[in-house]
């Protein structure tokens, strides 16, 4: 009995290395690894002031706050002066579409944001054009008037708070070719 004990443990601890072992050499071969802001060149980076190309009031504080953010979350230093790289930002579309009506009243709103991103290193310009958030962001209608603000002040943070991962995902994944 103690003989076939040990055989089942010694047949355990093999079959839990090969497949320790396997898994090493999935992840390790299929060229993925983990890309972070230690893969980027600078430290340090100049947010200029978001222009602001719609009617709609507000959304360049928005968008520098969430590019502010996105930048210091991943180990980024936000300066006014003295960094070698500057990101330039311009919103030029906001919209507003219905995506649920219940007898003709809007009872929920799809947020557009488009913002195109231009970054100055001191030896390349790089632009991305049209970029928004990767994900739908919507938000309730229904409700007094300033409920409705809320949401949709909600929903514009949030949309800038997407579009500023995106533009940081895009930045470290150009930097790390």
């Amino acid at each position: 009995m103690g003989n076939k004990k040990s055989k089942i443990t010694i047949l355990l601890r093999f079959s839990s290395y090969c497949l320790l072992l396997t898994t090493y050499f999935f992840l390790s071969s299929c060229g993925y690894r983990i890309i972070g802001s230690k893969f980027l060149p600078f430290d340090s980076i100049i947010i200029k002031p978001v222009q602001n190309k719609t009617y709609e009031p507000r959304l360049e504080e928005k968008l520098h706050n969430a590019l502010s953010n996105e930048f210091v979350n991943q180990g980024i230093e936000v300066k006014v002066a003295g960094a070698s790289v500057e990101l330039e930002s311009t919103i030029t579309a906001f919209e507003l579409g219905a995506i649920g009506a219940v007898a003709e009243i809007v009872k929920e709103q799809e947020l557009i944001m488009r913002v195109d991103i231009k970054v100055i290193d001191e030896e390349k310009v790089t632009e991305f054009k049209a970029m928004k958030s990767p994900i739908k962001i919507t938000f309730q209608t229904t409700g007094t008037v300033s409920e409705s603000v809320a949401h949709k002040e909600r929903a514009i943070d949030k949309a800038s708070a997407e579009i500023a991962k995106e533009v940081v995902s895009k930045i470290i994944i150009k930097y790390a070719k």
